[in-house]
């Protein structure tokens, strides 16, 4: 399958994915239990970033990858919910740099 074609086609993935999540009543129950989890981790990341001296986004995406297998293996989510929290996290580096 050519490059264009896999592009394509892990598209069309992601958004039916992205669709499934906003529009059926399973999706939405998903995505607010991700949140529930997302919040405090958050929390805990501005906290110990800001403990830390001259934070860089490579410090954080670690820190980010540690914290949620360490939330992960505590709360014995899937690997799934493991994978889509670091993913968010690692998404709201922007948002804690202006924090800090």
């Amino acid at each position: 399958m050519g490059k264009f074609k896999k592009g394509l086609f892990l598209g069309g993935l992601l958004g039916a994915a992205m669709m499934w999540l906003n529009a059926t009543p399973k999706g939405k129950e998903f995505r607010d239990k991700m949140m529930a989890h997302l919040n405090p981790l958050f929390t805990e990341l501005k906290a110990s970033m800001k403990q830390l001296e001259g934070p860089t986004k490579e410090m954080y995406d670690a820190l980010v990858e540690r914290a949620v297998a360490e939330y992960a293996a505590k709360k014995e989510l899937a690997v799934d919910m493991k994978n889509i929290l670091i993913k968010e996290l690692k998404k709201k580096w922007e948002e804690l740099k202006k924090e800090l």
